[in-house]
């Protein structure tokens, strides 16, 4: 088996398994199963503030973290078919890319629920 189909192999499937855990962690922590003293879930100042905030911004996160679904497939699709036209290693550099567009939607799922947690913050001391 070519090197370059070994390392597509081994990105796809960290691809597939990144959201599956990042979305059972979100999940389970918008229900309060997790909490913020957990070593799990979106560790930010705001975020562990209290209960309220750590639910409340997970709760708002995790719309945003479901979107690793569709950008993983939508990767994964298109690295197969720019490996099998063009051979190489262009299918690993696609999967890397989609790998990359995952990273960004988690950083925007940490300011989603950082900005939900500092409002549910505020509120609690008001």
């Amino acid at each position: 088996m070519p090197e370059e189909l070994i390392g597509l192999i081994l990105l796809s499937f960290t691809i597939l398994l990144l959201p599956a855990i990042c979305v059972a962690v979100t999940r389970q922590a918008a229900e309060g199963l997790i909490g913020a003293n957990a070593s799990a879930g979106i560790r930010t100042r705001y975020t562990r503030a209290s209960s309220a905030a750590w639910v409340a911004g997970h709760t708002a996160a995790l719309p945003v973290v479901k979107i690793m679904w569709p950008v993983a497939g939508a990767g994964l699709v298109t690295a197969a078919v720019v490996q099998l036209i063009a051979g190489g290693p262009t299918g690993t550099g696609v999967a890397f890319l989609a790998l990359i567009a995952q990273t960004m939607v988690l950083l925007r799922s940490a300011a989603v629920a950082n900005r939900a947690a500092r409002s549910a913050t505020h509120d609690d001391v008001q």
